[in-house]
């Protein structure tokens, strides 16, 4: 216990220390500032977003920057009735989201057919195995989105790129809102988020975020209860200098949802029929899953000079879980399922500093650089006990009776992991048509651990590279040009005891941006090609293995406008070529990934009588056939359409009313199949009373 407590405040000191001291010069500076001369009108400044925590000056989210990313605000979210990330990310093009579907342990998402890594406050959150954060939508103000490889941004990442959560912060206003909710599945929940004011200056001002939840699954005898509190402050010392004390608590507790079938009962026939999607294949009586999360750090920045800048981002988490499931991984073809049983318990700790320093160089009367240098640290040690798969007995999948005993056993799980990151990135506008940005970064990580007996130790050194060119035209029509690479070390061992090898990911991109002046919104048309080394496939086995290769061929298409000033209009289109290595004389169709992806969200705000407004919205959402060529070759998963609607009115300034359908129609339909076949969500219906001010 000692340790425990000890190194977090030995770290926070440290990484505060290092932060005041780059702050001491500011004062000389500062008085040299007021006489620097401002940019020349010819020259058009880069719109940065400079808040810490952020995806930032690394890698800007502009719609004229050379790359494909989105930022999803909180009334998009609060829109669509989001209750999960991956809820969130639905209408967004390139993304599958739900691929196993609904889950209320985890989320699931695809960028560009491969998965993704999730920041927090620009903090990676470190999942290991079966050791996974879970954030809490309700206590986030944005999403940002980066499609594709990019370890430029906040260190080691997955092929499909980084989705960036940016936590409530507190803000200089008072505010206040609270929320209840109830819906289908005896959902319940209640929200609250205070702004306050703590002193009469307004230099020091706090926030604090509640939510409380309980909710059913959609499987027979699941469900899961969520408690989350995050307060955060901010003290302004000056109007240069200011620093955010972020913290969280989230616990959730309940039995996890088992979206784990085989395909005989799923997408192949049975003499008794299909398989109940809401059929519980595991033991009601033996799964659970306890986590609790903790987490506290802050966000620094100071300015030099109204040039440069520096940033700081410290946080600490903990990660507490006790899991157990058992699923079903196949059949014995006639009405009973072959399950296992997965354990997990023990903890994950992290430790992870970033430190930069970001400005401007006006290089002539129309060149203008913003540099980006800095370094990032990760400490993450886990500790526990595992086991991937256990036996257990067999499930009648048209009559089930659970409660059959079974042994529980699991192995030692110890992994501890470092890594240092040093970077350097520039953003490049020539005049007002050329903007540039690229960027480098090299990673040292080190391993330690044992995972069921094997040895997961790993040394590896890697650089990762991105460069982009975009051309700004006076017709609204900018096209671009990018290229970019990713690399993650990981840990583990496959079923045969084969030590995992980093993945290393690279994407070459082509597009087109509009915002045309007889347009209100803007259009994106990009083309993208993603290859994967080292991809993790499913196995036999029941613990993934690597192939040599997975990539990504396709065409994405992103529109957001408005038709008329009340009718606004979102719509997208994803084609996929997405292939996958088996061995090295077989290449097969990647499952789960659809050829064909589409979504259409329409909104439209009436005026009543009353004079309240009344938001009414529409949305589909269109995900084509897939297949698993590799066990099941020749059984097509069939295309699906699924239909949402959002109903928004206004009572008052302060008081609104808001329904969301999720899955209109109810539609039954298998979301996809790889080795597992998983049933999607069904309809969920959720009425929310806000009061706001």
């Amino acid at each position: 216990m000692r340790e425990t407590t000890s190194q977090p405040m030995a770290w926070a000191v440290l990484a505060l220390t290092s932060g005041v001291i780059l702050a001491a010069p500011s004062r000389a500076q500062e008085a040299d500032s007021a006489s620097t001369a401002q940019a020349p009108a010819s020259v058009q400044t880069l719109d940065t977003v400079t808040v810490v925590g952020t995806v930032g000056d690394l890698q800007s989210l502009d719609f004229y920057a050379p790359n494909s990313s989105a930022v999803l605000k909180r009334e998009d979210i609060d829109a669509q009735g989001a209750r999960k990330l991956d809820q969130a990310l639905h209408y967004q093009a390139g993304i599958l989201s739900e691929p196993f579907g609904a889950d209320n342990k985890v989320e699931w998402f695809k960028i560009r057919g491969f998965d993704a890594s999730i920041s927090l406050d620009g903090t990676p959150t470190t999942p290991n195995g079966y050791f996974v954060w879970k954030p809490e939508l309700f206590g986030v103000e944005s999403v940002e989105v980066l499609k594709g490889p990019n370890s430029l941004v906040f260190g080691a990442s997955e092929a499909g790129g980084v989705v960036n959560l940016v936590t409530k912060r507190p803000h200089k206003e008072e505010a206040l809102l609270m929320q209840a909710e109830a819906g289908h599945r005896g959902r319940l929940g209640l929200g609250f988020d205070y702004n306050g004011v703590a002193n009469e200056n307004g230099t020091a001002y706090y926030r604090i975020v509640a939510q409380a939840r309980r909710e059913d699954g959609m499987q027979h005898h699941t469900d899961m209860k969520s408690y989350y509190l995050a307060p955060s402050v901010t003290f302004e010392f000056s109007p240069r200098t200011s620093l955010t004390l972020l913290s969280s608590f989230q616990h959730e507790d309940g039995r996890p949802t088992n979206g784990f079938l085989p395909a005989y009962g799923t997408i192949i026939d049975t003499p008794y029929g299909l398989i109940d999607r809401r059929l519980n294949a595991g033991e009601p009586g033996f799964d659970r899953l306890k986590r609790t999360q903790l987490s506290a750090g802050w966000l620094f920045s100071h300015e030099f000079s109204d040039d440069w800048t520096f940033t700081q981002n410290y946080k600490f988490s903990r990660l507490d879980i006790d899991q157990r499931n058992v699923f079903a991984y196949g059949s014995d073809g006639n009405r009973e399922l072959l399950r296992g049983y997965t354990y997990t318990d023990g903890n994950t700790t992290n430790h992870y500093i970033d430190n930069r320093v970001s400005g401007k160089l006006r290089l002539s009367d129309n060149v203008e650089l913003l540099p980006t240098i800095g370094f990032d640290y990760l400490k993450s040690d886990t500790s526990g006990r595992n086991n991937g798969f256990g036996w257990a007995p067999n499930l009648d999948m048209f009559a089930p009776v659970y409660g059959a005993p079974f042994p529980l056993d699991a192995t030692p799980y110890d992994l501890d992991t470092r890594q240092l990151g040093v970077y350097a990135s520039a953003q490049l506008r020539v005049g007002q048509r050329w903007n540039f940005n690229a960027g480098i970064r090299h990673d040292r990580a080190k391993s330690s651990g044992n995972i069921g007996g094997g040895d997961t130790s790993y040394n590896v050194n890697h650089n990762s590279i991105n460069v982009g060119a975009m051309y700004i035209s006076d017709y609204g029509v900018s096209p671009y040009i990018s290229y970019s690479e990713s690399f993650k070390p990981v840990a583990g061992v496959d079923g045969y005891g084969n030590t995992y090898q980093p993945y290393e990911a690279r994407q070459t991109e082509i597009g087109v941006k509009l915002e045309p002046s007889w347009l209100d919104g803007t259009l994106t048309l990009a083309y993208f090609d993603v290859e994967e080394k080292n991809a993790l496939i499913s196995d036999a086995s029941n613990i993934q293995t690597q192939s040599g290769k997975r990539s990504n061929k396709g065409v994405e298409l992103q529109g957001d406008f408005n038709l008329t000033a009340n009718t606004a209009l979102k719509v997208s289109y994803t084609h996929n070529d997405s292939r996958q290595d088996i061995t090295a004389d077989q290449t097969v169709r990647t499952p789960l990934i659809p050829r064909h992806q589409a979504s259409l969200w329409v909104s439209h705000r009436f005026s009543l009588p009353n004079s309240n407004p009344l938001t009414v919205a529409a949305g589909a959402r269109y995900s084509g056939s897939t297949e698993d060529e590799r066990y099941y070759p020749g059984e097509r998963i069939p295309s699906h359409t699924l239909i949402d609607l959002m109903m928004h009115y206004e009572v008052n300034r302060e008081w609104s009313l808001q329904l969301n359908a999720r899955n209109l129609t109810d539609k039954t339909y298998v979301a996809g199949c790889d080795f597992y076949c998983y049933y999607g969500g069904g309809r969920t219906v959720d009425l929310q009373v806000r009061y706001q001010w």
